[in-house]
């Protein structure tokens, strides 16, 4: 019997190092843009055993006989640099990034479980389709529920705008850009995130440390940028209808059209509505505001020879109403709160590929434009702003030698922002040309140095001179080390980027000057694959640190009476992640992380602790596939740690809160099922399924019109328990293989 044990699990072992690999290969391009590679070739270092991607990228190799721990596979395709990805024998199911022969740095995912990009040499989290599509993600602000990088909170209990954090510090300090181009900024901006609707987009990357230099000299902790559907890539219809519970109901649609074998176009529309008062705090003012937002992208892509060009235009309308229960359904008299964004972003991408010329192999244009407004007003306070963004850049790719490549241009903005809060207004217009240049030296596998300056002429602030460096080195096929520095700057929206810190009684002190935030920020980190048995374990390590020469600080610490918008001439951000990813069982992914930020700013006149954020996360996701893959299971729980909270001393004891907030829990889990051979998917899932909420959101909600009034002050979740159903349909297939 023994022997007989014996020899069951010595084929069970056998079994499970044998699986086969499947996943899918994809090629980066110019833009950014990711599409599947067909006819790209595998093949097991030291064997012969290899095999081909599909027309749509995916591929299946079986496994080399010798049983290692860890396999070595090598990737070739036409038109992209041939790449070596370790891959662990417990790992199933591989996702790779390919690098045009044009794309400076490339990019290495080692699977699903960490998605880490483990060849970058700016640290960067991809966020693939197939992940976003394993929670809710009806927008993107809600899809970085899973990632143990960036996280969302509400800014506000009656805006309903959501924040995000990266590196301990607000989303403001992180370029938000759509495929490349920096459109998720501007006086809209807090809830830029939300007019993204998840289902038109095809990942998300997020990259940390001091951004790319060819992104603009602000990018002070990293970028995120959302990579829209290509309409040569994506099915000709697609739809995607959700509702919960609570009332909250949206449908996105998509169409692709091919005109002709140069000329392609794509339509995508986004609808979603709320219209109930809930207040589950019982506090009597709506703990979410009603909302009705519409948006949509229209794009056209044209491609013949070397040459390629797309045109994209994306308007977007959204209104949200808040207040006292009833003010807007049952005509009660109370305090309203009304918000309306409006949004049209263009922009236009032209590539030259394959010149023979000198000076360039490549040639890319960017032109780009964007026109906003948003108006609040809310009680007697009003709010608004409106702008006129305008971007031209010219980029040129050289390569002087295999281990050398640089990327140059020029480029120029325009913005003219004008703020204002009842009587007090800010403007500005700002004319800034600039040059570029990053060089990307690989005289290895093991290293890739990048080294980027960029130096504009603004014409209120002067000369800006912006550098950065971001390097990668691996000394092993298991160990990854990556380091980068750099400054940046960053022009405020003095009014905007504050809407929330105005939605109370207090008198508000705004600073007289509009100056640039002024930064250094330096860090890095390592990821490991370490073997364990038949198993191994992605270990990710980071810290990052951000210091401020120059500040613009919302400081609530003066006083219960006051809120004070002012530059200090100090403050820094510490911010450290642990992560370990593993595939417990085929099949079976699991994620734990733990998140510290220590965030200090100079308030009430001296440095204190960030409020309202907690200082330590913890996240626990896992993601279970049954082998046919038409069922898939998505638990996710996060721990937020205690917080501070700024002082409210100054008013009578029954509107006071204390000096911090308690640690929370906050949990949900979605499931797909994905009939096989059918165009049809299904999804059902139930969010903060411990209806954790913060007690009370809302101080003084009975005397709304006393000076002890504030809404501004939150920590914690607004959301209720919500269980939510969605169905997703795909008609057709790609036009291109």
């Amino acid at each position: 019997m023994r022997t007989l044990s014996l020899c069951l699990l010595c084929l069970a072992s056998f079994a499970a190092f044998s699986q086969p690999l499947v996943g899918t290969i994809r090629g980066r391009g110019a833009d950014g843009s990711l599409t599947p590679v067909a006819g790209a070739r595998l093949q097991w270092k030291g064997t012969q055993r290899g095999a081909l991607t599909r027309s749509d990228g995916s591929f299946t190799i079986e496994r080399p006989p010798e049983n290692r721990q860890i396999d070595t596979l090598i990737v070739h395709a036409v038109g992209y640099r041939s790449d070596t990805v370790a891959v662990a024998r417990t790992l199933h199911h591989l996702d790779h990034v390919l690098e045009a022969d044009f794309v400076a740095r490339p990019v290495q995912v080692e699977g699903e479980a960490s998605s880490i990009a483990t060849a970058e040499p700016i640290r960067t989290e991809l966020v693939t389709r197939r992940q976003l599509e394993q929670s809710a993600c009806c927008t993107l602000a809600e899809s970085f529920e899973r990632s143990s990088s960036a996280e969302v909170q509400y800014s506000d209990a009656l805006l309903g705008a959501k924040t995000i954090r990266l590196l301990g510090l607000r989303g403001i300090y992180t370029t938000g850009l759509i495929e490349a181009i920096p459109l998720l900024r501007g006086v809209t901006s807090a809830f830029a995130l939300d007019d993204v609707p998840g289902p038109f987009l095809d990942c998300i990357s997020i990259s940390k440390g001091a951004a790319s230099v060819l992104s603009g000299y602000d990018g002070i902790t990293g970028q995120i940028n959302a990579e829209f559907k290509k309409p040569n890539r994506d099915v000709p219809f697609f739809a995607n209808a959700f509702a919960n519970q609570l009332g909250r109901a949206e449908l996105n649609l998509t169409s692709a059209q091919q005109l002709n074998p140069e000329l392609m176009t794509m339509v995508m529309l986004h609808g979603r509505m709320f219209q109930r008062d809930l207040d589950a705090n019982r506090d009597g003012f709506m703990d979410m505001p009603r909302f009705g937002n519409i948006n949509g992208v229209a794009r056209l892509l044209w491609h013949e020879g070397d040459r390629e060009m797309q045109l994209v235009v994306r308007p977007t309308w959204g209104n949200y109403r808040s207040g006292t229960m009833g003010v807007w359904s049952d005509g009660v008299q109370g305090y309203r709160i009304e918000t309306t964004t409006e949004r049209l972003d263009s922009y236009a991408k032209l590539a030259f590929n394959k010149l023979e010329s000198p000076i360039a192999s490549q040639i890319g244009i960017q032109l780009a434009f964007s026109a906003q407004r948003l108006t609040t007003t809310a009680s007697t306070r009003s709010i608004s702003a409106h702008e006129s963004f305008a971007l031209g850049k010219l980029i040129a790719v050289v390569e002087p030698s295999d281990a050398l490549k640089v990327i140059y241009g020029i480029s120029m903005l325009y913005d003219a922002p004008q703020e204002k809060l009842d009587s007090l207004a800010r403007q500005r217009t700002e004319r800034v040309p600039g040059i570029f240049a990053e060089a990307t030296w690989s005289p290895s596998s093991a290293l890739v140095a990048t080294l980027g300056i960029r130096h504009d002429w603004h014409n209120l602030f002067g000369s800006q001179l912006t550098p950065r460096m971001h390097i990668k080195y691996a000394p092993t096929e298991l160990i990854t080390l990556r380091m980068s520095a750099g400054t940046g700057m960053r022009v405020p929206f003095v009014i905007a980027d504050n809407a929330a810190a105005f939605l109370n009684n207090r008198q508000v002190i705004l600073d007289s000057a509009i100056l640039p935030e002024r930064a250094f920020n330096v860090g890095g980190g390592i990821t490991a694959i370490v073997p364990i048995g038949e198993r191994s374990i992605t270990i990710d390590g980071e810290f990052y640190h951000t210091r401020f020469w120059r500040q613009l600080v919302t400081d609530f610490d003066r006083s219960a009476r006051q809120v004070a918008i002012v530059f200090a001439d100090r403050g820094y951000a510490n911010s450290a992640l642990v992560q370990l990813a593993t595939t417990l069982l085929p099949r079976l992914d699991l994620t734990v992380a733990y998140r510290l930020i220590d965030t200090y700013v100079l308030t009430g006149g001296e440095l204190r602790l960030q409020p309202l954020v907690s200082p330590h996360r913890v996240l626990l996701s896992a993601s279970y596939r049954t082998s046919d893959n038409v069922w898939e299971i998505n638990p996710l729980i996060v721990w937020y740690s205690s917080g501070r909270i700024p002082t409210t001393a100054d008013n009578p004891p029954q509107y006071q809160l204390g000096e911090r907030f308690p640690d929370y829990v906050r949990a949900s889990m979605q499931i797909n099922y994905r009939p096989q051979s059918s165009p049809w998917e299904f999804y059902i899932g139930a969010e903060n399924i411990g209806n954790v909420l913060q007690p009370v959101a809302v101080l003084a909600a009975d005397r709304p019109a006393s000076p002890y009034f504030d809404a501004s002050l939150v920590w914690g979740p607004l959301d209720q328990r919500t269980v939510y159903a969605g169905v997703r349909l795909r008609l057709g297939e790609p036009f291109e293989e």
